[in-house]
C-alpha cells in the first residue's frame, strides 16, 4: 500500500498538463500511486497521457463527460492509499509536497483533511508575488473553521492545496456529484463536523491563475451562491445556537453582500434574468431586506466593502476571525 494516492482529473488540459504530472513524477517522496482520469478530453490531452510510462501512473477514461466532482470520486474509490491528494491539471507541485503533507498527516493523525500554502503563477508560470498574511493556527477546531467558513467560504481556496484523510471520507462520504461549482466546499464543511482541519504553512504548490477557469468567471457567481446557500444550510444545521448567530452575522457582512452586490450590477446593466437570479436566491435564503439594511450600513454608513475572496486566490483567516 502506497503512504498517499495522487488523483487527477483531467479536461481539455494539454496546455498546462505535461508540467502538471511532471511535477507530481518528480517528487522527492516517492511511494505514492498516481491516478488520473480524463475526462473525454478532445484537445490531446488523452493521447498524451498514454505515452506516460511510469508504472505508479493508473490511467482511465470517460466515453463521455462527467464533471469534476465524479471523476474525483471516481478516482477515491479506485485510490489505495489513507490518504487522498488531490490535483489539478493547471497547477504546479514544488518537490518536497508530497513528503512535507506526508509527515503532516503522520504528526496529526485526528485531521479530517489539511491544506497548504501556496504561490501563485500566471498562465506563463510568472511568479505574481501574491503573498497574504494568514495567522491561522496550524489545527483548526470545528468550531474555528465555521468561523472561517462563514466569513469566506471554502477554507482551502481550492482543490489543489488538499489532501483527504480516507478514513474520514469513509465516514462523511464521497462528494456531491450533482454539484458544479461547490463540491469541495461542501466536502470541507462535512468533514469539518467532527475532524479537525490541518494547515501547513509552507507554501507546497504553485496554484494557476488564468482566464479559462470556471469558478474564477463572474457569469458563473449565480452558481457559486445557489450552491453554497446549499453548503450553508448544511453548516447552520450542525453547529451550535451561539456559532449560528455569529454566523449569520458574518454572512450578512460578508459573502451575502458580496452577492447582494453582484445582483445590483446586473440589475444596472439592464441584466434582468440574473439580477432576478440573485434575488430570489438570496430572498429565499435570508430576508433581502435585511441583507439590504446590511449593504447600506457597510457601503454608506462605513464605506467598507465585503470580504469576499475568489476560490481561485484562496483566502486567509485574519485576526476578525480567527
Amino acid at each position: 500500500m502506497p503512504a498517499i494516492s495522487v488523483i487527477l482529473p483531467v479536461y481539455n488540459g494539454m496546455k498546462y498538463l505535461p508540467q502538471s504530472v511532471e511535477s507530481v513524477l518528480k517528487q522527492h517522496w516517492v511511494d505514492f500511486e498516481f491516478l488520473i482520469m480524463d475526462d473525454c478530453s478532445t484537445d490531446g490531452s488523452w493521447e498524451w497521457l498514454e505515452l506516460l510510462t511510469d508504472k505508479r501512473i493508473q490511467l482511465y477514461r470517460n466515453e463521455q463527460n462527467k464533471g469534476l466532482f465524479y471523476n474525483l470520486n471516481f478516482l477515491i474509490k479506485k485510490s489505495s492509499s489513507p490518504l487522498i491528494k488531490l490535483w489539478s491539471q493547471d497547477d504546479v507541485l514544488y518537490p518536497n509536497c508530497l513528503e512535507q503533507v506526508v509527515a503532516f498527516h503522520r504528526l496529526h493523525p485526528q485531521i479530517g483533511f489539511s491544506y497548504t500554502g501556496r504561490d501563485y503563477i500566471d498562465a506563463a508560470g510568472n511568479d505574481l508575488n501574491i503573498h497574504q498574511q494568514d495567522d491561522t493556527p496550524e489545527i483548526i477546531s470545528p468550531v474555528l473553521h465555521a468561523r472561517i467558513a462563514f466569513f469566506t467560504g471554502s477554507i482551502a481556496g481550492n482543490i489543489a492545496n488538499t489532501c483527504l484523510s480516507k478514513n474520514a471520507l469513509d465516514l462523511v462520504g464521497l462528494f456531491n456529484e450533482q454539484m458544479k461549482i461547490s463540491g469541495d466546499f461542501d466536502m470541507w464543511v462535512r468533514l469539518a463536523k467532527d475532524h479537525p482541519v490541518g494547515f501547513i504553512r509552507q507554501s507546497l504548490v504553485q496554484l494557476r491563475n488564468h482566464r479559462e477557469q470556471l469558478s474564477g468567471q463572474e457569469k458563473y457567481y449565480i452558481y457559486h451562491l445557489k450552491e453554497d446557500i446549499r453548503v450553508y444550510r448544511n453548516l447552520l444545521g450542525y453547529v451550535n445556537e451561539k456559532q449560528r448567530k455569529e454566523g449569520w452575522q458574518l454572512l450578512r457582512n460578508n459573502k451575502l453582500l458580496f452577492y447582494y452586490t453582484l445582483m445590483l450590477k446586473a440589475f444596472l446593466k439592464g441584466d434582468i434574468k440574473t439580477g432576478w437570479a440573485f434575488f430570489t436566491s438570496l430572498n429565499r435564503f435570508d430576508s433581502i431586506f435585511i441583507i439590504s439594511g446590511y449593504f447600506i450600513k457597510n457601503k454608506w454608513l462605513l464605506n467598507r466593502k465585503p470580504a469576499y475572496v475568489d476560490k481561485r486566490q484562496g483566502m486567509s483567516a485574519n485576526q476578525e476571525v480567527a
